[in-house]
This record gives structure tokens, C-alpha cells and sequence, in this order.
């Protein structure tokens, strides 16, 4: 498993990730990969790392800076709340905290279920499909739209600009993606 990267997956990988999970957890499961990051395998590793903020940090800041240098990148990136510690993960999440609560998302959940339902009507008349882009990825765009009483016409534009400015966040990020992104979050910026 020395070899194992996240970056250069075998074709087997995408067919049956699990023996992999398995081998990793038995042979390496604080995996160190070659740009110094680590893949942390076992539940028990994982459960001390997210309560512990002061040893294994989310602030991306020092990392993000060299990637993004001073941009609308960088600026979102390290004001989310997935990128920071306490006490701005906490007040980011108490913010959102109503819009995501089971009160909110229980009320959301008919209507989601007739939107999926739309959605593999449409899927079934096209016979083949790409299960993320055509279905999977659509669900979270339509949950967050509804969250911001998106008009259902606009939701497309929410989607790209979520999958540019996640997308500046994969391993083989280029000035073109870089320079799209920042473009995608001035965009959603304006529009909101």
C-alpha cells in the first residue's frame, strides 16, 4: 500500500474501492501521501482528529495562500465552514444552523421527493446516464436552491458555479480552473 495514491487510482479502484479501504486499514492507516498530506483510514483515528481542533486544525489559510495568493478563491475558501476551527466554524454553523435543521429538512422532503422522482422519469426516457452528473449531483443544487428560494431556472447557474469553485480545490488545478473560479464565485457573489 506505500504506492497507493489518490491521485493515480487503479481502473479496480472504481469498480471496488473497499478492498483497498481494507488493505489500507490493516497495512497503513495513517497513510502518508508523497505532497506530505495524510489518509487517516480507521474510525477511531478519525473521531480523535475531529475533536481535537488544536492538533489537526481545518484552517486551510497557510495551505490555500500559495494555491489561490490573494483571491475570491482564497476568500471563500478560508471563510467556510468546512475550512476552519472554532470559533468561526461555530458561529458559521450556528448561522446555518436553522436553514439546516430537521425541522427545515423534513419540510423540504416532499418536494425533493417528487423532484427525484421527475428526475429518474427523465433518466429512464434517456436510457443511458452518468449517475453523478445526471441525478446524484443535481440533488444537493436543488436542496441549497430551495434553502435560498433560488427561482428553479437559475439552479444550472448554481451548479457550475459549485463545481468551479470546488473544482479549484482537486489536485491537478491549472490557471485555467484557478482563473474560472474566481470568475464563478464573483458571479455567485453578484448574484446573491
Amino acid at each position: 500500500m506505500a504506492d497507493f495514491s489518490l491521485t493515480d487510482l487503479p481502473d479496480d479502484y472504481y469498480e471496488d474501492p473497499y478492498p483497498y479501504y481494507h488493505a489500507l486499514r490493516e497495512q497503513s492507516p495513517v497513510h502518508r501521501f508523497a505532497d506530505g498530506s495524510y489518509f487517516f483510514t480507521r474510525h477511531a483515528d478519525l473521531f480523535r482528529i475531529y475533536r481535537d481542533p488544536k492538533l489537526f486544525s481545518s484552517d486551510k489559510k497557510k495551505m490555500f495562500k500559495p494555491l489561490f495568493g490573494d483571491t475570491l478563491l482564497y476568500e471563500h475558501h478560508t471563510t467556510s465552514l468546512v475550512f476552519n476551527d472554532p470559533p468561526l466554524h461555530t458561529h458559521v454553523r450556528k448561522a446555518i444552523g436553522d436553514a439546516l435543521s430537521q425541522k427545515t429538512l423534513i419540510a423540504m422532503e416532499p418536494g425533493l421527493r417528487e423532484f427525484t422522482a421527475e428526475l429518474l422519469d427523465r433518466l429512464e426516457d434517456k436510457g443511458e446516464f452518468d449517475v453523478m452528473s445526471d441525478y446524484a449531483s443535481l440533488i444537493p443544487v436543488e436542496v441549497i436552491g430551495n434553502l435560498l428560494r433560488l427561482p428553479r431556472e437559475d439552479r444550472g447557474m448554481l451548479q457550475r458555479w459549485a463545481n468551479a469553485i470546488l473544482g479549484a480545490l482537486e489536485f491537478d488545478l491549472s490557471r485555467e480552473k484557478l482563473d474560472y473560479g474566481n470568475r464563478c464565485v464573483k458571479e455567485f457573489l453578484v448574484y446573491l
